[in-house]
Order: structure tokens, then C-alpha cells, then sequence
């Protein structure tokens, strides 16, 4: 027998890639405000033979691509503080601006 479910709703933390907004998402993506800004830390890296203008985000499903547009979710239970990238049109459907 089928059974009927609601998402719970739950406040997420959120950045959107604009391409140019690197310092922010620098530091949103776990870098220190006083360090200087690199291509690369523990949840993200920068490749631009995989993607222009883009940022690789690593998660503990693989690594996946963020276009300029896509959001970055920081996930609101995970002590470890992991991220995933999600594209524009499907994060204007599930989120609302709080």
C-alpha cells in the first residue's frame, strides 16, 4: 500500500556561484577570512580543463561540477560540513528565502 510523505522543511545554508564571487565562496566552501585564497581546499577545487568558470565540489558521492548559477548547499546535519552544488531551477522549487 502507497503511503503519502511531505519533505520536512529544514533552513539550509547557501551561496550561488556568480563566477565572480570567488573570495565569498572561498570562505563559504570553508576557507579562512585571514587565509590567502587558493584553488583548492578540502571541499572544492578549481579545474578548468573539466570546467570553465567552474568549481569542482567534493562530496562523499564523487566529485561534482558547479557552473556559474548553480547553488552550493551546505548541509544543515553534517558536523563534517559537506557541500553539493544544485542548479539553479531546481533550487528556486525547493527552497524559499527565509
Amino acid at each position: 500500500m502507497t503511503q503519502k510523505f511531505r519533505k520536512r522543511p529544514i533552513e539550509i545554508e547557501a551561496l550561488q556561484w556568480t563566477g565572480q564571487n570567488q573570495r565569498e565562496m572561498f570562505e563559504f566552501l570553508g576557507g579562512s577570512p585571514n587565509d590567502y585564497m587558493k584553488a583548492m581546499n578540502e571541499n572544492f577545487y578549481i579545474d578548468h580543463n573539466k570546467v570553465e568558470r567552474g568549481l569542482i565540489i567534493i562530496t562523499s558521492e564523487g566529485d561534482m561540477i558547479a557552473r556559474v548559477n548553480d547553488y552550493i548547499i551546505k548541509e544543515p546535519f553534517d558536523k563534517a560540513r559537506k557541500y553539493y552544488p544544485c542548479k539553479p531551477e531546481v533550487f528556486e522549487l525547493t527552497y524559499e528565502k527565509i
